[in-house]
């Protein structure tokens, strides 16, 4: 990923969408968001060498899959979180950027229920 083009396309969008703000606040908006999937399309390609790292780094530490899963829902979770409160906030929205970062930790709180359950099993064990 070339961080370089990554930037440059982010400042044209913002610059671009300041540029008609005065024109059309909705067209501005809908060119950010735009930019904003763009630029998630362009780092696409190297997700899948980074979730093989990952896969085979926890492979070496000898931790199960499901381990491996929820946290690659959780990063997802908060990428998307993080974008949607973003652009929420760009349009005049706090409360519902609020509304969806609360969703989201609340997502993730969910996730990690069995977790939850699995150490307090080890635990368990340990003391049992």
């Amino acid at each position: 990923m070339n961080i370089i083009s990554v930037c440059i396309a982010a400042v044209f969008a913002v610059l671009c969408s300041a540029a008609l703000r005065n024109y059309s606040g909705e067209i501005a908006s809908l060119l950010l968001l735009a930019s904003v999937v763009f630029i998630a399309l362009m780092t696409l390609p190297y997700v899948q060498s980074v979730l093989a790292q990952i896969s085979g780094l926890s492979d070496d530490a000898l931790i199960g899959t499901s381990y491996l899963q929820t946290l690659i829902k959780a990063v997802g979770i908060c990428w998307l979180t993080h974008i949607t409160a973003n652009i929420c906030r760009e349009n005049g929205g706090q409360s519902a950027a609020a509304q969806v970062e609360l969703c989201g930790r609340l997502s993730i709180l969910i996730l990690a229920c069995p977790l939850y359950a699995d150490i307090l099993t080890l635990v368990s064990g340990f003391l049992g």
